[in-house]
C-alpha cells in the first residue's frame, strides 16, 4: 500500500461549503487505482468519487445493520409469543 501524493500535495479551493473533517485510512494499490480508473471514466475528481464510495458504502452497511435489527426484534418478538404460549 502506498500513500498518493497527489491527494496530499492538492488544496481544496475555498468555498462557501460546510468544513468537513479528513479522513485517511489506506486501501490495497489495486483496489486505489481501480477506483481511480472508475473516477476518471465517470468525470468525478478522485476526492468527489471517493467521498461517494464512502456515503454508499455507509448507506450499504446502515441497510444492512437495520435489517439485522429489525430481524433479531423480530425473533424476540417470536420467542416472548412462544413463551407466552407454553406458559397458558
Amino acid at each position: 500500500m502506498t500513500l498518493v501524493d497527489s491527494l496530499e500535495s492538492r488544496a481544496m479551493p475555498e468555498t462557501p461549503a460546510p468544513k468537513k473533517p479528513y479522513i485517511r485510512f489506506a486501501v490495497p494499490d489495486e483496489l486505489l487505482r481501480d477506483a481511480q480508473d472508475i473516477a476518471r471514466a465517470e468525470g468525478f475528481s478522485e476526492a468527489e468519487f471517493h467521498r461517494a464510495i464512502w456515503i454508499m458504502g455507509l448507506n450499504a452497511y446502515a441497510e444492512a445493520s437495520n435489517k439485522r435489527l429489525i430481524n433479531k426484534q423480530l425473533r424476540q418478538r417470536l420467542d416472548q409469543s412462544e413463551e407466552g404460549n407454553r406458559e397458558d
